[in-house]
């Protein structure tokens, strides 16, 4: 049976007037809320707790999610057709050189992330942290070469990309598109709102505050920029499960090409968070995993050590969990005692450490003990100016600093491919967060640095918050090839290369 599908690119509708067929496809796009066993209609029985994302009284539903009800429709053995206009053709010399770094083939994943992009024109790029998703955007941005708007919630994250895209404008501009000269990066975000014709960098927070405005005109002029973007790149696009990612991208009415960016796009267990996702983007596309960018030297290869610190007695088995995360980590004084003796020793072998924290508190701890103990070091915290952490990520790339240590501010949007050592000082449990932390220092080492890094965590012990955070912190190592097998047995150290001074 044939089955009409019609799309533009935000929304598809499934031409048909077969009921049993709408309700299959309802469910097929039903997510389980989280939190509906609190609400008091789940508990009477008059709600089952899901909700969808096709409407049933329009048979409308993302364009997103064409792809997965095009697949399903093809196993229940039905003939499904697109209507839909053609995309506008990419505008850019095809697989462009966009900065100084050229083509080789150990990246060349990073071509067929943008040839998936304009073949299916809304797709997820899932690669590893440290995998160049930068560079996949420029590419990409040189290659669609039409009204772009990178999009992100996080301030560091612009702001990076905004020197990124400058930077490639202006190589480009002297390389074959002279057109590009003078060509400069709108942005909208942090204080500033300047959206230009090219290419844009843009916070949520700050759209959904034009959108959200008491002002029809407000609403009326953000709703008219959205509307000129051609190509919409979503960074970071885990979190493009929030309200603001789906209604940003759901008045991008004009944005053919969507290029969802993250080296973990679907969370366990978060049905809603993961088919917002999909429907702000598409599917995934193409996977780049560690090991893969881990054998083709791309990343260096870690050297995993899980060290059992002692307890402190003032933590119990059910302790609970501030008790327990203020007197079992941040101060724990034979466990900071552990992390400064692994941090002096690495600064001995001529290896920069990074040390990372959750708490202010539990930084400036260690910061002073640092210096103490005669170790250069710096601490950056959340407060911190962007200027401030730049300078600091530089003095730890020259040697000036010898440790640098840095709370989320570090999380994302660094790259110093000189960091020896990563310390995972502030416990926690999220795989977003730990796979990221983990790839501050498995960026690929200067010639003539051995391509390791050596990464430490700490098999925290006896109350059962901390145990289990551990736990599952290992469980998410130990899953990933390219890291499980580089894990230390206990009782065995790192191979450090360079000799003590």
């Amino acid at each position: 049976m044939n089955v009409k599908i019609a799309m533009n690119a935000v929304v598809a509708k499934l031409i048909t007037d077969d009921r049993e067929l709408k309700l299959a496809v309802s469910d097929l796009l039903s997510y389980n809320v989280a939190g509906a066993e609190h609400s008091q209609s789940f508990q009477t029985g008059g709600w089952s707790g899901r909700s969808t994302l096709f409407s049933y009284g329009t048979s409308t539903f993302p364009a997103g999610l064409v792809s997965m009800v095009y697949t399903w429709l093809k196993q229940k053995g039905y003939n499904p057709q697109l209507i839909r206009k053609p995309a506008p053709e990419p505008l850019g010399k095809p697989e462009p050189i966009v900065n100084e770094f050229g083509k080789s083939e150990a990246y060349d994943y990073q071509y067929e992330a943008v040839r998936q992009l304009i073949r299916h024109r809304a797709i997820i790029a899932q690669v590893a942290t440290g995998g160049g998703k930068s560079n996949i955007a420029s590419i990409a941005v040189g290659w669609i070469k039409r009204p772009t708007l990178f999009l992100t919630t996080r301030k560091v994250l612009m702001h990076q990309m905004k020197r990124t895209f400058q930077k490639s404008l202006k190589w480009r501009a002297r390389n074959g598109e002279p057109e590009m000269a003078g060509v400069k990066v709108g942005v909208m975000g942090d204080s500033e709102f300047n959206p230009r014709k090219h290419i844009n960098v843009g916070m949520v927070q700050t759209i959904m505050a034009k959108l959200t405005s008491d002002d029809p005109k407000v609403v009326a002029q953000m709703k008219a920029i959205l509307a000129m973007f051609e190509f919409v790149i979503l960074e970071e696009a885990h979190e493009s499960s929030g309200g603001g990612y789906y209604e940003i991208m759901g008045n991008c009415t004009n944005a053919h090409y969507r290029l969802a960016l993250t080296a973990t796009p679907f969370m366990r267990e978060d049905e809603e968070a993961n088919m917002r996702l999909m429907a702000c983007s598409g599917p995934i596309a193409i996977h780049i995993t560690e090991k893969m960018l881990i054998d083709r030297g791309v990343l260096a290869r870690p050297e995993f050590k899980f060290i059992t610190p002692p307890q402190s007695q003032k933590v119990r088995r059910n302790s609970d969990w501030q008790r327990s995360y203020n007197y079992g980590i941040v101060n724990n004084e034979a466990r900071n005692g552990i992390i400064i003796a692994e941090s002096t020793r690495a600064a001995r072998n001529s290896l920069s450490v990074m040390i990372l924290v959750q708490r202010q508190e539990h930084g400036n701890n260690l910061e002073a003990q640092l210096k103490e103990a005669g170790v250069r070091a710096r601490f950056i915290f959340g407060k911190s100016e962007q200027d401030e952490r730049d300078e600091a990520l530089a003095s730890l790339m020259s040697g000036e600093l010898q440790v640098l240590i840095g709370s989320t501010i570090l999380d994302v949007g660094v790259d110093v491919p000189a960091v020896g050592m990563v310390i995972l000082a502030g416990g926690g449990k999220a795989e977003v967060a730990l796979r990221q932390r983990i790839g501050r220092g498995l960026r690929k080492k200067p010639a003539g640095m051995p391509n390791v890094a050596y990464i430490i965590d700490f098999m925290d012990a006896i109350n059962k918050h901390l145990v289990g955070h551990a736990a599952q912190r290992r469980q998410i190592i130990e899953s990933t090839p390219g890291f499980a097998e580089n894990i230390l047995p206990s009782g065995r150290d790192f191979s450090f290369t360079y000799k003590l001074k």
